[in-house]
């Protein structure tokens, strides 16, 4: 994996899936009195339908076992239609979603929440129906800071910064956690010239988000000051370009001086724990992580590091669970969905790998080794051209990204596509004349030519012995390489 030595993540709104994924509809006295109305017999169907954790297919069964049953009031029903919208919003259904949100408010014309989720749907589909469904669900509603954060959405797609940005700060105001709010304004602020504004909602976020290195980087550009609660640790501990053992070196001498604290003493634990786990020294990871959770229970780069090292000491339900309570505490966390990806991967768990890898690409699809790792995954379940399309996206992102061209040139090699599979064996050897990935490929493209295998290249290395060469953290992989 790439070395990021604690970078920071950018947090913004999405498309629509992503907007409504983190929504239920909710628990109001509506839904109360329409639960009465169901027979006893339907009880355990209506408390499944608007269950904030059902999957999409079974929100949408137990959804239609109350809209057809025919014993709903009409506000019980508007609410299991909405609730079956979303559920077909998840599943990227939107005709079917906008067809029940449609009837939902057909039977209950106040009920905000179908208003809501049929403007985020429209929001690129029709923004002048967007506006007016989103200014309904604000009237019925107008203490709710999502209702104002979509509508403040559609004004900037329309770049309407005016309306924009007054959206953005009343739904500011209503937020609990507004930090990608304060990024979107400001982002607003800068696009019309007014760099002070934008400046000031940028520290904002990044004081609310420090983890966010995009943002931090953007920020340094335009000349903002970085402020001062979460600057880096000082010296080699937050430098870049230095050797492990400086890093080591540097965070230790900031953790002992006691000048540390919140989030610049986290980043010291981190960065140590990292370079210790590049290393290979996992049970000082390990002790490591403990100081770190201890100070601060909350400390996503603390359980990943901890993941890492039971990883590599092959303890793989210890790592998931570490790379889970990563996820969950830091929800954007990248590499901790890759990483449980990767021992899921070994688990032979192959979905759940899939998954995992999907979720690290939807929030940072600048990684070249997400594409690849996911592409390993798509390869060894025998899908050769989705296993090419994510190398082909690997490559994309990473023109030298030799270990893709290898992979790719295996899953070619499967299809029996020879000359793909040598152009692309000879572009890694090219990048990386070591790479065995390539050299037994490229074997075995002659040996299927029946032409001699040049001297020096390997042929007893499969892809299956092969696929651990890459793998994370990048070079303790390197140095304990695995089946």
């Amino acid at each position: 994996m790439r070395a990021r030595y604690y970078n920071f993540r950018l947090s913004i709104i999405g498309g629509v899936a992503a907007c409504l994924a983190t929504l239920v509809v909710p628990a109001t006295a509506a839904v109360t009195s329409g639960a009465a109305a169901l027979a006893t017999s339907l009880e355990d169907a209506w408390r499944a339908c608007k269950a904030p954790k059902l999957s999409s297919a079974e929100r949408i069964a137990y959804c239609t076992r109350i809209i057809e049953s025919g014993r709903a009031n009409p506000a019980a029903r508007a609410l299991a239609l909405t609730a079956r919208g979303f559920g077909y919003v998840l599943q990227k259904d939107f005709d079917h979603a906008l067809a029940d949100l449609d009837a939902a408010i057909r039977e209950n014309p106040k009920l905000a929440t179908a208003y809501y989720y049929r403007g985020s749907i429209l929001t690129d589909r029709d923004p002048k129906r967007a506006l007016a469904d989103l200014a309904k669900a604000i009237a019925l509603n107008p203490k709710d800071a999502d209702y104002f954060r979509q509508r403040g959405s559609v004004f900037l797609k329309r770049k309407d910064y005016r309306h924009a940005i007054a959206d953005l700060t009343t739904a500011i105001g209503l937020a609990k956690n507004p930090q990608g709010l304060y990024f979107v304004r400001g982002a607003a602020y800068e696009d019309i010239g007014q760099k002070g504004k934008a400046i000031a909602d940028f520290q904002t976020s990044l004081l609310l988000d420090p983890d966010n290195d995009v943002l931090r980087r953007h920020l340094h550009r335009i000349g903002g000051e970085i402020p001062k609660a979460v600057q880096l640790p000082p010296g080699l501990c937050g430098a870049n370009d230095i050797t492990h053992e400086q890093r080591i070196a540097g965070c230790t001498a900031s953790i002992d001086s006691g000048t540390l604290s919140g989030w610049s003493l986290k980043v010291a634990y981190c960065n140590r724990g990292y370079a210790l786990t590049e290393l290979g020294e996992y049970d000082r990871v390990i002790t490591d992580s403990d100081a770190l959770i201890a100070i601060n229970q909350e400390a996503g780069c603390g359980y990943l590091n901890r993941a890492r090292a039971w990883y590599y000491k092959s303890d793989l339900d210890r790592a998931i669970a570490d790379y889970t309570q990563a996820i969950t505490f830091e929800p954007r966390l990248h590499e901790a969905y890759a990483s449980r990806g990767t021992a899921y991967f070994d688990r032979r768990e192959f979905g759940k790998a899939i998954a995992d890898y999907d979720a690290a690409i939807s929030i940072d699809s600048d990684i070249p080794m997400y594409f690849s790792w996911r592409g390993n995954t798509r390869y060894v379940m025998g899908d050769y051209q989705s296993a090419i399309a994510d190398y082909n996206r690997a490559i994309a992102v990473d023109p030298d990204y030799e270990q893709a061209y290898a992979r790719r040139g295996w899953a070619y090699l499967q299809l029996e596509e020879l000359a793909k599979a040598e152009a692309d064996f000879d572009k890694a050897l090219a990048l990386a004349p070591g790479d065995e990935y390539a050299k037994s490929g490229r074997a075995e493209v002659y040996q299927r030519q029946n032409k001699p295998v040049p001297e020096g290249r390997s042929t007893g290395m499969s892809f299956e012995t092969l696929r651990r060469m890459v793998e994370q953290p990048g070079d303790a992989a390197a140095m304990h390489p695995r089946p």
